[in-house]
């Protein structure tokens, strides 16, 4: 920001003071800005300053009426080391090509197909509930619905093309690496990549070994592609994408974007369905009318895509869980051009940020903003930019139908047989790092 230019409101205190705020609670520091400077207000972050949006007005011009003026900010830059130029972070022609390429694979129809997969990839979970259920031992959802939605993406991703002790790696090598690529975004310091540090060599060696499975598994289906049969899994319909030179992805750019879609669909749908049973929980009158709801519409069998329009409070809790915790909880953009946002002028390179959490809790668009009322989606307009967990304009999440149905079709098969409880109310505050999760372990007893 130039010193010509209209500056927008913030606080007048110092980098480590700043930095101290949002390591000790950067929601609620966030929170306490915008009752003090409105909805556009500049922070410190490190030895940067952002301009911080949290109304639907200015997150559009951000994210849609002058995207073209903007890049990823930079904690998304540096998860190239690990995701390479997947849709997360290509920029430019490399982006808008794999965009085209890929949209017909995530249209509904194409993912219907691989709703029992995601099903079957559950049964171990409903297994493990059921069993907790009849001991009265007690879970750490958490950590169940890590595991869950791991075997459901990879299930998507390649359907039987992963072996059992292939799964076993992914399972044991993609968490420390997810870590170790949240603890470099993070931070307001950049060390070298080459600094042999433990955490840098421990995600490198996992790197390598999910490197390995990815391209196995790449050249296994290569091979059935050139005999006619590529499969209809997520990465049998990658392969066979053409453009209209014909034209596909290379086997790096599938590396890539697999582990691109393993990134986005793996903690952040855990982090939803952990917050949906939880507060589920909290509420047992909600709890109680979703399962008559899933008793009424599946009985005993298992659901199905087609269940998934006739579950309207099971979609209205999951879209309530997602206004609350937004698992993306900001994103990050850098101006690659002059632009003029909330009334602020911007120099080329500004960083601005438009914090989704602050934004789906607005009290103009949101009536008991703090409050868990599902209901709010059977019967209520909203404003449609006022919600928006999976991003907004041309750089939205290409999988927010896979997102939503895999946390439809989980959510389904557990509650149709379980009722959860979380006997010390769970944890009440979050942690907000790359993505948003509670603050500690919940630990839940599940009934028949």
């Amino acid at each position: 920001m130039t010193a010509s230019s209209p500056l927008p409101p913030g606080p007048r205190t110092s980098p480590l003071r700043s930095a101290l705020d949002l390591r000790r609670d950067p929601l609620g520091y966030l929170r306490h800005l915008r009752a003090a400077y409105g909805d556009a207000f500049r922070v410190r972050i490190g030895p940067r300053e952002v301009l911080m949006v949290t109304h639907p007005d200015a997150a559009r011009e951000v994210l849609v009426t002058q995207a073209a003026r903007f890049r990823k900010g930079r904690g998304i830059q540096k998860m190239q080391d690990f995701l390479g130029t997947g849709l997360l972070t290509a920029e430019g022609q490399t982006w808008r090509t794999h965009r085209r390429l890929m949209q017909p694979s995530f249209h509904r129809v194409a993912l219907s197909g691989m709703a029992d997969d995601i099903v079957q990839a559950a049964r171990p979970t409903h297994a493990a509930l059921l069993k907790a259920a009849d001991s009265g031992v007690g879970l750490e959802v958490g950590g169940e619905m890590l595991r869950v939605t791991l075997r459901a993406v990879a299930s998507v991703l390649f359907g039987t093309g992963l072996t059992d002790e292939e799964l076993a790696v992914v399972e044991a090598e993609l968490p420390p690496l997810l870590d170790h690529t949240a603890s470099r975004v993070r931070s307001v310091v950049d060390l070298p990549r080459w600094l042999p540090t433990p955490a840098g060599q421990r995600s490198a060696a996992a790197s390598r070994a999910l490197d390995a499975i990815v391209a196995r598994i790449i050249a296994a289906r290569r091979a059935e592609q050139e005999a006619g049969t590529p499969g209809n899994d997520l990465l049998g319909l990658l392969l066979a994408a053409r453009d209209e030179e014909g034209g596909g992805l290379s086997d790096r750019e599938l590396r890539d974007e697999v582990m691109t879609l393993f990134l986005a669909g793996h903690e952040t749908t855990a982090n939803t369905l952990t917050f949906l049973l939880l507060l589920l929980a909290r509420h047992p009158d909600v709890q109680a009318r979703v399962q008559a709801e899933l008793r009424g519409v599946l009985g005993d069998r298992d659901p199905t895509a087609a269940d998934l329009p006739r579950l309207p409070l099971l979609h209205a809790c999951i879209q309530e869980t997602l206004r609350l915790y937004p698992p993306a909880w900001l994103v990050p953009r850098q101006a690659t051009a002059p632009v003029r946002v909330a009334g602020f002028d911007l120099p080329e390179g500004a960083a601005v940020s438009v914090c989704i959490y602050l934004l789906q809790r607005h009290a103009a668009y949101w009536p008991d903003p703090h409050a868990f009322v599902p209901d709010r989606w059977l019967r209520v307009e909203r404003t449609p930019d006022a919600f928006m967990p999976f991003g907004l304009g041309p750089r939205m999440c290409i999988g927010n139908n896979l997102a939503l149905m895999e946390a439809g079709l989980i959510a389904a098969l557990l509650l149709r047989d379980v009722h959860v409880t979380v006997p010390d109310g769970g944890p009440t505050g979050m942690h907000a790092g790359v993505t948003l999760r509670p603050d500690g372990p919940v630990t839940a007893v599940f009934h028949r």
